[in-house]
């Protein structure tokens, strides 16, 4: 049975300001040079001992040790072989060890060690928005097709790169071209879900790797989708129409632990203006929230992934120096918050942080 998670109107919190005992709140500083810019750090990921950054905004992977010492930074160069101009997704293949890039701009696959080193590249002819492995094949979201009858698809792959099989939602609804920012959601099971964002629906893909059933639809309250919301050349079309009503929209970011979901929707107050919403659905109930703050107003990035059932963000140098120029009373501070600003370096630190929900 298809189950139905329904977003209806009720109070958006402005912010969750996260318990350091109750959440477990830690902070992991990722020392690195003072003048390595860090700028929007829009997936993670550990492999073995590393935490390997993926920062889509100055286009670099970084990969720190176990001690988070910065060993190597994978930036953008040029057009030779190792190297790239624009970083659109990766993976991290923890059985062979190795970070897998996707260029968008040179339509091509490159593959490094867990030590950043070159190993060999691949040139296709087909877009990748996203990757995921199962077993000794690849998964990619292919948001950009030419096929017009089902404009969104994804490629099963093998090692090399080349498509073996195209899939599609087995039942009717609709298939789109919004980009989803990571729509294999990586949960801590074995299981490869796929978000579809203007249909709002979730599917599971069958361990054969040929099939994608629903099992998750999110009920933004009886908004419809129409034929002419199918392409990105419509997408004001479709933001229009969500504007009509209160808390329609769809979901951006979903990430599953056990029976908890985290996830973020746009939502438009009846304007065409969109607004960033973040849920938790724990026990039944559903949290609406605007944003993740700790210790008494510093901001959080929505996380990045769960691991072993703790959730994961990036605190950026960048955000640290922003919040001490926006001059708060740091009375309002926690302790633990407080000397995480007296003592990170002008642009020098960026932290993990892990807590629980």
């Amino acid at each position: 049975m298809l189950d139905t998670l329904v977003i209806g109107p009720q109070e958006v919190i402005k912010s969750w300001d996260l318990d350091f005992e109750k959440n477990d709140v830690q902070f992991y500083p990722l020392a690195n040079d003072k003048d390595l810019l860090i700028g929007n750090v829009q997936y993670m990921d550990f492999l073995g001992s590393n935490v390997v950054l993926f920062d889509n905004k100055i286009h670099q992977i970084l990969i720190f040790n176990s001690s988070y010492e910065l060993i190597k930074r994978i930036e953008s160069k040029g057009e030779g072989p190792g190297e790239f101009k624009f970083l659109e997704c990766f993976f991290v293949d923890k059985e062979r060890g190795e970070i897998v890039i996707f260029d968008s701009r040179l339509f091509k696959f490159l593959t490094y060690t867990a030590q950043g080193e070159f190993v060999k590249e691949k040139k296709v002819e087909y877009f990748a928005r996203d990757l995921f492995k199962v077993g000794d094949k690849w998964l990619i979201n292919n948001a950009w097709s030419d096929d017009k009858s089902n404009p969104y698809q994804i490629f099963v792959a093998d090692d090399n790169f080349e498509i073996l099989n195209k899939l599609k939602p087995q039942d009717k609804s609709i298939v789109s071209t919004i980009a989803n920012p990571a729509p294999f959601i990586k949960t801590d099971s074995n299981d490869v879900i796929f978000y579809e964002p203007l249909s709002d629906t979730v599917y599971q893909l069958s361990s054969s790797l040929d099939k994608l059933t629903p099992f998750l639809l999110f009920d933004f309250q009886g908004l419809e989708y129409t034929k002419d919301m199918l392409y990105s050349s419509r997408i004001r079309e479709f933001i229009d129409k969500v504007g009509r009503g209160k808390y329609k929209g769809w979901v951006r970011g979903l990430l599953i632990n056990n029976d908890d979901k985290l996830f973020q929707f746009f939502e438009t107050n009846g304007s065409k203006r969109l607004e960033n919403v973040m849920a938790l659905y724990q026990e039944e109930q559903l949290k609406l929230f605007s944003q993740f703050t700790i210790g008494g107003g510093l901001k959080v990035f929505y996380p990045k992934l769960i691991k072993d059932g703790r959730y994961f963000s990036v605190l950026s140098s960048e955000m640290i120096e922003n919040f001490r120029e926006e001059n708060l009373e740091w009375g309002n501070l926690s302790f633990e918050v407080s000397e995480l600003l007296k003592n990170a370096k002008n642009s020098g630190y960026t932290y993990l942080v892990s807590f629980k929900l």
